[in-house]
């Protein structure tokens, strides 16, 4: 007999000098400078799945030319271990980067600089990465154990797979062979994405609406 509701959730956008977050962001990655790259943003944790974005690379082997950044804290866990590890058995050192974690312009400045974001999660609630990529029109790249994945297949703001190697290669091999005019809708279609359901300027009132309606 309990009633639901879904109360809206997001974030605000920051006001962001494009040119200044991009000049700071390749003024510590230079070797990124006019490069194609995706971008992971979050934790190395098992239940993010991040062997998969590996497996995937290694599996497309010379049809992936670009490069994958992983940027979160670098903690010396095992499972950190594990994904540098891979790394080094596939021979993927110039293809796939770690970085410890990114905050403020630099962050920003990696998403702007970014063709996509990828998280190969195998359970997600939400997904602040991927919103936040959303919001500068980035596609992302995910599986269906995120909790916002059914907004984003809606709006064909990015690729959904299985949190599985051979699923997530396959949208990975389809979003890397997409034309210029399939990436300028998509990246449309994601700040679209960005704006109906994730503008936490636009959906703050979902709360006190609820209440008021409940209470009042």
């Amino acid at each position: 007999g309990i009633k639901k509701e879904i109360i809206r959730y997001g974030i605000i956008k920051p006001k962001i000098n494009k040119k200044k977050i991009l000049k700071k962001f390749f003024k510590k990655f230079p070797i990124l400078k006019n490069k194609v790259f995706y971008l992971f943003l979050g934790r190395f944790h098992e239940k993010k799945g991040c062997e998969i974005i590996i497996e995937s690379v290694k599996k497309l082997k010379n049809n992936f030319k670009d490069i994958i950044l992983f940027s979160g804290p670098m903690s010396g866990s095992k499972y950190e271990a594990k994904l540098i590890n891979l790394v080094e058995k596939y021979n993927l050192r110039k293809k796939i980067i770690f970085t410890n974690a990114l905050y403020g312009d630099l962050k920003w400045g990696a998403i702007q600089a970014s063709k996509a974001m990828v998280l190969s999660s195998h359970g997600e609630n939400f997904g602040v990465s991927l919103v936040e990529s959303l919001s500068f029109g980035k596609p992302v790249l995910t599986t269906h154990k995120v909790g916002i994945s059914n907004e984003i297949s809606k709006f064909k703001a990015g690729l959904i797979a299985k949190d599985e190697t051979n699923s997530f290669s396959n949208i990975l091999k389809k979003f890397n062979n997409l034309n210029k005019n399939n990436l300028r809708k998509l990246s449309n279609n994601s700040y679209k994405c960005f704006k109906k359901n994730f503008d936490i300027s636009i959906n703050k009132n979902s709360l006190s609406n609820l209440l008021k309606k409940n209470f009042s």
